[in-house]
């Protein structure tokens, strides 16, 4: 039963993006599955060679996110990072570092706790937080980076 379920989901959304549905009131739209701008201004960093070329020779500003995945506050503060930044178009770009995974980026940083945040400009740390922020706190934080 799942499965045909899904299939006709499928088959319905294939056609939404088609714009050949023949369900009344559909509109071809996929609100729900378009990429949305802090998905587009979001990465998550590979590797020491990955950092260096997407946020170190960034002509964009770049808001770094040391984060874990065992860490509660890293789950609260990734998203709203995400909406502040997302928020700021192709003016800041969000770099999703965990630190489980890229340890010796960590360490190269001074990442002592997470969250730990950076901002990135031209190649340098111009500021950074730790911890859980309230988002007016983050969007003056990234407001600062831009220069708005």
């Amino acid at each position: 039963m799942f499965r045909q379920g899904f299939t006709r989901f499928v088959s319905h959304t294939n056609k939404r993006a088609l714009g050949k549905c023949s369900i009344p009131h559909c509109n071809g739209s996929l609100r729900g599955l378009r990429t949305t701008s802090a998905a587009r201004a979001a990465f998550n960093v590979q590797d020491e060679e990955d950092f260096t070329d997407r946020v170190l020779k960034s002509t964009t500003p770049v808001v770094v996110d040391f984060h874990a995945q065992w860490c509660g506050p890293c789950k609260l503060l990734g998203p709203r990072l995400e909406t502040i930044i997302g928020g700021k178009g192709d003016k800041v770009h969000l770099a999703k570092v965990d630190i489980d995974d890229v340890s010796d980026l960590a360490l190269d940083y001074g990442v002592s706790a997470v969250p730990s945040v950076l901002a990135v400009k031209d190649g340098k740390i111009v500021d950074k937080f730790v911890g859980l922020q309230e988002e007016s706190r983050i969007e003056a934080f990234v407001n600062r980076l831009i220069g708005e």
